[in-house]
């Protein structure tokens, strides 16, 4: 008997560790958490391919993989309130594309198979919708899609690549979005709701992406879901009024902008990743100088995989957020743990066989467990 309610006990415990997320993770295990952001959106990355990448980080001891599946360049899952469903595409193979864009996309149907793939494996799936910014794409569907779409686009959209996040209507129309996700995740996991290189970031108090921010978290909330977000939108004087249980993707200080005033401006208002533990915010550290992947020629160049492993094994680990600062690190428990990005960079194309066989060499030493 005692034997059965041991058991039983140690099965429960197993069950909630599950679904309360990254943090579990952190308190139950003295390695920090890792993990592989991937951009979905400037390439595309069929089911095959993400669950090579699934395995890969599981191999490699990680916890999430985060899919960006929207930018700029591609809104690159189905959304029946954007008009891009499977019924109305092109489907070559296992691949859906939109007749009209000639763009690749996953299924809702294939995003949940992902996202249980993941979760049988132990590696949560975080679907990410990003908005306000990098929205061109969005918009784009938005003017083709529906009269009603058309219309709304004329309120709600700004110089054609952006949100504008202080109209009442771009909220519940990003929540109507969002709302055709939320069924696919488990109860507990993430939704990424973007936030990254939005306009009018040098304002050091933003109460429109407060506003904003909050309305998409809380609403995920009451799905039984969590929030994570890019660090653009923490500015340091609007910490307090933004909502604690968001987890904050933290890949640059400044934006990684070649304008060096945009760049200091930047620095002055927003929060560091040591300030946003310090406050309460827990945070994945995505560093852009040392965990991005570019999938471009020079980034493969094996000179320069060399010195981006040698640069990362001697000067970095999870608590190296910024890549001009070895002093301030981010040493609270709050800061979970990192994530390693592959990034597409809008310029050539990779094919996905290419990219997964290129980036083999960054996987094995982020993953090496000796690399905290």
């Amino acid at each position: 008997m005692k034997k059965r309610l041991k058991w039983c006990l140690f099965s429960l415990a197993l069950m909630m560790s599950l679904l309360t997320g990254f943090a579990s993770v952190q308190a139950a295990t003295t390695p920090k958490v890792k993990g592989l952001i991937l951009d979905d959106a400037r390439q595309f990355y069929s089911v095959k391919s993400i669950k090579q990448l699934i395995d890969e980080v599981q191999a490699g001891g990680g916890s999430f993989v985060q899919l960006h599946l929207t930018d700029d360049t591609r809104f690159g899952v189905e959304s029946a309130k954007l008009g891009q469903t499977v019924k109305k595409a092109r489907k070559v193979g296992t691949t859906y594309y939109n007749r009209q864009t000639k763009l690749a996309f996953l299924s809702k149907k294939q995003l949940r198979s992902l996202i249980v793939y993941g979760h049988q494996r132990g590696i949560e799936v975080i679907p990410e919708i990003d908005t306000p910014g990098h929205s061109k794409a969005l918009v784009k569907l938005m003017k083709t899609s529906s009269k009603a779409n058309r219309k709304l686009a004329k309120t709600i959209v700004y110089k054609n690549a952006e949100l504008k996040m202080d109209h009442a209507k771009t909220k519940t129309f990003v929540k109507s979005l969002l709302s055709e996700y939320v069924k696919l995740q488990y109860p507990g996991q993430h939704i990424g709701i973007g936030g990254d290189e939005y306009g009018g970031t040098t304002a050091a108090t933003q109460p429109a992406m407060v506003s904003y921010t909050n309305y998409l978290n809380r609403y995920l909330n009451q799905k039984q879901l969590k929030a994570t977000m890019w660090n653009d939108g923490f500015m340091t004087k609007d910490l307090p009024k933004i909502d604690h249980n968001i987890l904050v993707t933290y890949w640059s200080y400044d934006g990684q902008t070649s304008n060096t005033t945009l760049a200091a401006k930047h620095r002055q208002i927003r929060a560091s990743l040591p300030a946003l533990n310090a406050a309460g915010f827990q945070t994945i550290n995505a560093n852009y100088s040392y965990l991005y992947i570019i999938t471009n020629a020079k980034m493969f160049k094996a000179s320069n995989v060399a010195y981006w492993q040698n640069d990362l094994v001697t000067h970095w680990n999870s608590t190296v957020w910024d890549n001009w600062n070895h002093t301030s690190l981010a040493t609270s428990t709050n800061n979970l743990g990192s994530a390693i990005s592959i990034w597409g960079d809008g310029l050539k194309s990779y094919s996905q066989a290419s990219i997964l066989k290129r980036t083999q060499p960054f996987f094995n030493t982020y993953f090496n467990p000796e690399i905290q």
